[in-house]
């Protein structure tokens, strides 16, 4: 599903995916029509396709295509990247929003939530849900989870060949949203596991010498929970004219909203000379805890940064009103620090 403008509105994109899935366990049905359906025969793969996403009328549809999970990599404290293989192309790039499906093993997850079971009861045990893609190649994908519930733990222990099943294709990649032509700098904020689609963009942007430099900006509560740390340091350290990234450990500093000083570290542009940067030059890539996410869109709009140089993506906490204080912190910083009159 691609978005009839580049700035992604965390109440409709992803929200109404997130939104359609939480609609099926009220309908007795997940909403697949017939012509979706998976045929019944062993995982000889169908080919993938996306289908147009109707929140009004229903879940999401799309095609379902069968998979194996290769490995399952624990990457931080509460986090496991989930590497998944297919025969056929897929077509991913990171950023996309696919329906992950894994059989309901009942043994692993004893517990779980009467939402799901039922979920999976309706969808031939299978349990399924709306996930971001990390990373992809031609035949596989990574996806980075947070394990806080039942779908997430047998994801994180699930073994090798694990079979499971997937569709859709929602979203706009985060490279296809940047017009990189009319772009000086890039900068992501993501929290927690928003960091997954971050890191394979960056390493898709990275094989593109013309691409701006990029800006990372990762927001963790503790340190432990950090993620691919050593991995960043070493792409940093090998490509330091055109990516930087720094850790925000919530706990310590606050999040990175929370103080004019935490924002003048984002507005630093230690990659460029903020003196021949105006407004219009960064591209600002938004990913992860919906009141962040808020804020910063909001901030940066305050500012003056036009809507098309951001893009953003919500996984949860949409309920949570954005923070005042931080807007104005954002707005600010921001337009103090790139005040250039584009002619």
């Amino acid at each position: 599903l691609k978005a009839s403008n580049r700035t992604m509105k965390p109440s409709t994109q992803l929200c109404k995916i997130i939104l359609a899935f939480k609609l099926c366990h009220l309908s007795n049905s997940f909403g697949f029509m017939p012509g979706n359906q998976l045929s019944s025969r062993s995982p000889s793969l169908q080919r993938n396709s996306a289908h147009v996403l109707r929140a009004e009328g229903g879940p999401p549809q799309y095609d379902k295509t069968y998979g194996k999970i290769a490995t399952v990599e624990t990457v931080g404290l509460g986090s496991a990247m989930i590497h998944v293989e297919c025969d056929e192309p897929t077509g991913y790039q990171p950023g996309h929003v696919l329906a992950l499906e894994i059989e309901h093993n009942k043994d692993e997850t004893s517990d779980t939530n009467a939402k799901n079971s039922q979920d999976a009861a309706n969808n031939g045990g299978w349990m399924r849900g709306p996930y971001t893609i990390s990373r992809a190649t031609e035949n596989s994908f990574d996806v980075l989870m947070r394990v806080v519930g039942d779908k997430s733990k047998t994801f994180s222990l699930a073994s090798t060949g694990t079979s499971v099943r997937f569709g859709g294709k929602f979203h706009t990649p985060i490279i296809d949203g940047i017009q990189k032509d009319s772009t000086k700098r890039v900068v992501l904020l993501s929290t927690g596991v928003g960091v997954g689609p971050c890191v394979g963009a960056i390493e898709d942007a990275l094989k593109d010498t013309s691409f701006p430099p990029i800006e990372l900006y990762a927001s963790y509560k503790t340190k432990e929970e950090v993620v691919y740390s050593e991995y960043l340091d070493g792409m940093a350290a090998n490509h330091a004219t055109k990516f930087l990234w720094k850790p925000f450990i919530t706990s310590d500093t606050g999040r990175v909203s929370a103080t004019v000083d935490n924002v003048k570290i984002v507005a630093g542009a230690p990659l460029s000379s903020s003196n021949d940067l105006s407004l219009t030059d960064t591209h600002y890539h938004l990913i992860g805890n919906a009141q962040m996410v808020k804020e910063w869109k909001s901030g940066l709009e305050k500012a003056g940064v036009p809507d098309e140089k951001v893009t953003v993506e919500s996984y949860f906490n949409a309920k949570m009103a954005p923070n005042q204080d931080a807007i104005d912190n954002i707005s600010t910083v921001i337009a103090a620090s790139f005040s250039k009159v584009t002619e």
